[in-house]
Protein backbone atom coordinates (compact mmCIF):
# COMPACT_ATOMS: atom_id res chain seq x y z
CA UNK A 1 0.00 0.00 0.00
CA UNK A 2 0.74 3.43 -0.39
CA UNK A 3 0.28 5.60 2.39
CA UNK A 4 0.90 9.14 0.70
CA UNK A 5 -2.17 10.38 -0.64
CA UNK A 6 -0.37 13.24 -2.00
CA UNK A 7 2.35 15.75 -1.88
CA UNK A 8 1.86 19.64 -1.94
CA UNK A 9 5.34 21.18 -1.60
CA UNK A 10 7.43 19.95 0.95
CA UNK A 11 4.49 18.51 3.16
CA UNK A 12 3.07 14.94 1.83
CA UNK A 13 -0.38 13.95 3.00
CA UNK A 14 -0.99 10.94 3.78
CA UNK A 15 -3.98 8.44 3.48
CA UNK A 16 -4.29 8.07 6.82
CA UNK A 17 -5.48 11.74 7.80
CA UNK A 18 -7.55 12.16 4.71
CA UNK A 19 -9.54 9.04 6.09
CA UNK A 20 -9.86 10.89 9.17
CA UNK A 21 -10.61 14.34 7.97
CA UNK A 22 -13.47 12.31 6.23
CA UNK A 23 -14.97 10.18 8.96
CA UNK A 24 -14.96 13.61 10.70
CA UNK A 25 -17.28 15.25 8.03
CA UNK A 26 -19.47 12.59 7.38
CA UNK A 27 -19.87 12.21 11.23
CA UNK A 28 -20.91 15.93 12.06
CA UNK A 29 -23.17 15.91 8.98
CA UNK A 30 -25.29 12.94 10.35
CA UNK A 31 -25.33 14.11 13.68
CA UNK A 32 -26.69 17.93 12.57
CA UNK A 33 -29.44 16.09 10.62
CA UNK A 34 -30.21 13.27 13.11
CA UNK A 35 -30.12 16.59 16.00
CA UNK A 36 -32.22 18.31 13.96
CA UNK A 37 -34.57 15.46 13.10
CA UNK A 38 -35.22 15.01 17.13
CA UNK A 39 -35.97 18.85 17.50
CA UNK A 40 -32.28 19.62 19.59
CA UNK A 41 -30.41 22.98 18.43
CA UNK A 42 -28.73 22.55 15.28
CA UNK A 43 -25.62 25.68 16.78
CA UNK A 44 -25.27 24.11 19.48
CA UNK A 45 -24.89 20.71 18.20
CA UNK A 46 -22.62 22.42 15.58
CA UNK A 47 -20.60 24.10 18.45
CA UNK A 48 -20.63 20.60 20.17
CA UNK A 49 -19.01 19.33 17.08
CA UNK A 50 -16.29 21.58 16.93
CA UNK A 51 -15.42 21.29 20.76
CA UNK A 52 -15.60 17.65 20.67
CA UNK A 53 -13.43 16.82 17.59
CA UNK A 54 -10.74 19.44 19.15
CA UNK A 55 -10.81 17.42 22.36
CA UNK A 56 -10.71 14.00 20.08
CA UNK A 57 -7.23 15.05 18.44
CA UNK A 58 -5.53 15.97 21.53
CA UNK A 59 -6.83 13.12 23.64
CA UNK A 60 -6.07 10.94 20.15
CA UNK A 61 -2.37 12.48 19.95
CA UNK A 62 -1.36 12.70 23.55
CA UNK A 63 -2.60 8.94 24.09
CA UNK A 64 -0.64 7.53 21.38
CA UNK A 65 2.97 9.92 22.06
CA UNK A 66 2.08 9.06 26.25
CA UNK A 67 2.25 5.12 24.97
CA UNK A 68 4.41 5.25 21.95
CA UNK A 69 8.42 3.76 22.66
CA UNK A 70 9.62 7.19 21.02
CA UNK A 71 7.76 9.05 23.84
CA UNK A 72 11.19 10.71 25.43
CA UNK A 73 11.73 12.00 21.33
CA UNK A 74 8.49 14.14 20.92
CA UNK A 75 9.51 15.59 24.49
CA UNK A 76 12.67 16.40 23.00
CA UNK A 77 10.87 17.50 19.95
CA UNK A 78 7.64 19.40 21.15
CA UNK A 79 6.84 20.47 17.74
CA UNK A 80 6.44 16.89 15.89
CA UNK A 81 3.93 16.07 18.40
CA UNK A 82 1.35 18.64 16.24
CA UNK A 83 2.49 16.40 12.77
CA UNK A 84 -0.73 14.18 12.94
CA UNK A 85 -1.17 13.96 9.28
CA UNK A 86 2.18 11.73 9.82
CA UNK A 87 -0.11 8.88 11.30
CA UNK A 88 -0.19 8.37 15.10
CA UNK A 89 -3.24 8.77 16.66
CA UNK A 90 -4.75 6.92 19.61
CA UNK A 91 -8.84 5.53 19.42
CA UNK A 92 -9.32 5.29 22.81
CA UNK A 93 -7.64 8.71 23.33
CA UNK A 94 -9.93 10.44 20.95
CA UNK A 95 -12.74 9.10 22.65
CA UNK A 96 -11.67 10.18 25.88
CA UNK A 97 -10.55 13.74 24.62
CA UNK A 98 -13.51 14.09 23.03
CA UNK A 99 -16.06 12.91 25.72
CA UNK A 100 -14.12 15.10 28.18
CA UNK A 101 -14.08 17.98 26.14
CA UNK A 102 -18.32 17.65 24.89
CA UNK A 103 -18.82 16.99 28.76
CA UNK A 104 -18.19 21.08 29.69
CA UNK A 105 -20.25 22.46 26.35
CA UNK A 106 -23.25 19.74 26.90
CA UNK A 107 -23.28 20.75 30.30
CA UNK A 108 -23.11 25.04 29.42
CA UNK A 109 -25.40 24.51 27.19
CA UNK A 110 -27.80 21.78 28.65
CA UNK A 111 -28.44 19.73 26.14
CA UNK A 112 -28.23 16.17 28.02
CA UNK A 113 -25.12 14.53 27.96
CA UNK A 114 -26.33 10.78 27.28
CA UNK A 115 -28.82 11.92 24.66
CA UNK A 116 -26.16 13.26 22.48
CA UNK A 117 -23.99 10.61 23.61
CA UNK A 118 -26.88 7.84 21.76
CA UNK A 119 -27.54 10.44 18.81
CA UNK A 120 -22.78 10.54 18.13
CA UNK A 121 -21.97 6.54 19.44
CA UNK A 122 -23.30 4.80 15.90
CA UNK A 123 -20.51 7.61 14.47
CA UNK A 124 -17.81 6.80 16.89
CA UNK A 125 -18.41 3.50 15.10
CA UNK A 126 -18.80 4.15 11.65
CA UNK A 127 -15.77 6.85 12.17
CA UNK A 128 -13.48 3.41 13.60
CA UNK A 129 -14.76 1.35 10.53
CA UNK A 130 -13.23 4.76 7.93
CA UNK A 131 -10.32 5.13 10.10
CA UNK A 132 -9.16 1.54 10.24
CA UNK A 133 -9.35 1.87 6.31
CA UNK A 134 -6.10 4.40 7.01
CA UNK A 135 -4.46 2.74 8.85
CA UNK A 136 -4.18 -0.13 6.25
CA UNK A 137 -3.45 2.49 3.61
CA UNK A 138 -0.72 3.60 5.96
CA UNK A 139 0.65 0.28 6.89
CA UNK A 140 0.12 1.03 10.65
CA UNK A 141 -1.91 -1.18 13.13
CA UNK A 142 -0.75 -4.67 11.04
CA UNK A 143 -1.13 -8.08 12.58
CA UNK A 144 0.88 -11.16 13.22
CA UNK A 145 2.62 -13.06 10.52
CA UNK A 146 0.90 -15.97 9.46
CA UNK A 147 0.37 -18.24 6.32
CA UNK A 148 -2.91 -18.08 5.63
CA UNK A 149 -4.37 -17.22 1.95
CA UNK A 150 -6.00 -14.23 3.75
CA UNK A 151 -2.00 -12.81 4.33
CA UNK A 152 -1.01 -9.58 3.08
CA UNK A 153 3.04 -8.02 2.32
CA UNK A 154 3.49 -5.27 2.72
CA UNK A 155 6.77 -3.94 0.77
CA UNK A 156 6.48 -0.11 0.79
CA UNK A 157 9.10 1.30 2.50
CA UNK A 158 6.97 4.33 3.65
CA UNK A 159 4.69 2.60 5.16
CA UNK A 160 4.87 2.31 8.79
CA UNK A 161 4.71 -1.57 8.79
CA UNK A 162 6.58 -3.32 11.30
CA UNK A 163 6.85 -6.12 9.67
CA UNK A 164 7.76 -5.13 5.70
CA UNK A 165 7.93 -7.93 3.37
CA UNK A 166 6.22 -10.48 5.60
CA UNK A 167 3.26 -12.13 4.93
CA UNK A 168 0.91 -11.10 8.09
CA UNK A 169 -2.97 -10.92 9.09
CA UNK A 170 -4.56 -8.00 7.69
CA UNK A 171 -5.61 -6.84 11.74
CA UNK A 172 -6.63 -3.23 10.11
CA UNK A 173 -9.50 -4.49 7.91
CA UNK A 174 -10.78 -6.54 10.65
CA UNK A 175 -10.93 -3.71 13.18
CA UNK A 176 -12.63 -1.68 10.26
CA UNK A 177 -14.87 -4.45 9.25
CA UNK A 178 -15.64 -4.43 13.29
CA UNK A 179 -16.70 -0.59 12.77
CA UNK A 180 -18.74 -0.85 10.08
CA UNK A 181 -21.03 -3.80 11.74
CA UNK A 182 -21.18 -2.08 14.81
CA UNK A 183 -22.43 0.72 13.07
CA UNK A 184 -24.88 -1.40 11.38
CA UNK A 185 -26.03 -2.71 14.69
CA UNK A 186 -26.96 0.42 16.81
CA UNK A 187 -27.87 2.66 14.09
CA UNK A 188 -30.60 0.69 12.54
CA UNK A 189 -30.99 -2.12 15.71
CA UNK A 190 -30.05 -0.83 18.86
CA UNK A 191 -31.17 3.31 19.10
CA UNK A 192 -34.45 1.89 17.17
CA UNK A 193 -35.03 0.16 20.59
CA UNK A 194 -33.68 1.96 22.73
CA UNK A 195 -35.56 2.53 26.60
CA UNK A 196 -33.29 4.16 28.47
CA UNK A 197 -30.98 7.45 27.20
CA UNK A 198 -27.67 6.42 27.00
CA UNK A 199 -28.54 2.72 26.15
CA UNK A 200 -27.16 3.20 22.52
CA UNK A 201 -23.56 4.70 24.14
CA UNK A 202 -23.45 1.67 26.24
CA UNK A 203 -24.15 -1.05 23.65
CA UNK A 204 -21.38 1.08 21.38
CA UNK A 205 -18.85 0.37 24.33
CA UNK A 206 -19.87 -3.32 24.58
CA UNK A 207 -19.68 -3.74 20.44
CA UNK A 208 -16.22 -1.65 20.48
CA UNK A 209 -14.57 -3.39 23.27
CA UNK A 210 -15.36 -6.79 22.45
CA UNK A 211 -14.64 -6.74 19.11
CA UNK A 212 -11.54 -5.21 19.30
CA UNK A 213 -10.94 -7.43 22.28
CA UNK A 214 -11.15 -10.21 19.94
CA UNK A 215 -8.66 -8.22 16.66
CA UNK A 216 -5.92 -7.92 18.98
CA UNK A 217 -5.11 -11.33 19.20
CA UNK A 218 -4.71 -10.98 15.42
CA UNK A 219 -2.94 -7.89 16.05
CA UNK A 220 1.49 -7.32 16.04
CA UNK A 221 1.97 -6.15 19.86
CA UNK A 222 4.91 -7.24 21.43
CA UNK A 223 4.17 -5.92 24.78
CA UNK A 224 1.56 -8.15 26.72
CA UNK A 225 0.37 -7.82 30.56
CA UNK A 226 -0.58 -11.41 32.01
CA UNK A 227 -1.38 -12.56 29.10
CA UNK A 228 -3.25 -9.80 27.03
CA UNK A 229 -2.11 -6.72 25.01
CA UNK A 230 -2.67 -3.43 26.79
CA UNK A 231 -5.58 -2.62 24.37
CA UNK A 232 -7.51 -5.92 25.49
CA UNK A 233 -7.24 -4.74 29.56
CA UNK A 234 -8.14 -1.12 27.84
CA UNK A 235 -11.12 -3.46 26.49
CA UNK A 236 -11.84 -5.13 29.17
CA UNK A 237 -12.36 -2.19 31.11
CA UNK A 238 -14.33 -0.37 28.34
CA UNK A 239 -17.37 -3.44 29.02
CA UNK A 240 -16.93 -3.18 32.51
CA UNK A 241 -17.55 0.49 32.07
CA UNK A 242 -20.24 -0.06 30.33
CA UNK A 243 -22.08 -2.65 32.51
CA UNK A 244 -21.91 -0.66 35.24
CA UNK A 245 -23.25 2.54 33.48
CA UNK A 246 -26.67 0.57 32.22
CA UNK A 247 -27.32 -0.49 36.09
CA UNK A 248 -26.94 3.12 37.24
CA UNK A 249 -29.07 4.89 33.47
CA UNK A 250 -31.31 1.96 33.02
CA UNK A 251 -33.26 3.28 36.42
CA UNK A 252 -33.77 6.83 34.59
CA UNK A 253 -36.44 7.62 32.24
CA UNK A 254 -35.67 8.40 28.58
CA UNK A 255 -35.26 12.62 28.62
CA UNK A 256 -37.22 14.01 25.60
CA UNK A 257 -35.06 16.35 23.43
CA UNK A 258 -35.37 20.22 23.96
CA UNK A 259 -37.05 21.77 21.31
CA UNK A 260 -34.94 23.98 19.10
CA UNK A 261 -34.93 27.71 17.98
CA UNK A 262 -36.41 26.83 15.30
CA UNK A 263 -39.27 25.31 16.73
CA UNK A 264 -40.01 27.69 19.47
CA UNK A 265 -39.81 30.50 16.86
CA UNK A 266 -42.59 28.27 15.09
CA UNK A 267 -44.38 28.19 17.70
CA UNK A 268 -44.89 31.67 18.89
CA UNK A 269 -45.74 32.34 15.49
CA UNK A 270 -48.65 29.98 15.36
CA UNK A 271 -49.64 31.54 18.32
CA UNK A 272 -49.27 35.15 17.63
CA UNK A 273 -51.56 34.02 14.31
CA UNK A 274 -54.19 32.05 16.30
CA UNK A 275 -54.61 35.16 18.47
CA UNK A 276 -54.47 37.55 15.54
CA UNK A 277 -57.11 35.58 13.93
CA UNK A 278 -59.36 35.35 17.04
Amino acid sequence: MHPIALVIGSLAVRWYGVMIAASIAISITVVYFESRRQGINTDDVLDLAIVAVIGGILGARIGWILTSPDVLWYLAHPLRILAIWEGGLSYFGGILGGVIAAHFMVRRRRMGFWRMADIVAPLLALSFGIGKIGCWLNGCCGGTTTTSWLGVIFTNPLSECDLLNQRIWPAQLFNSASGFLAFAVLFWVVRKRKHFDGQVFIWYLYLYGTTSFVVEFFRYIPVHVAGLTPNQWTDVTIIAAGTIASLILRRRPVVSPAPSQQSETLDETTQDTGESDA
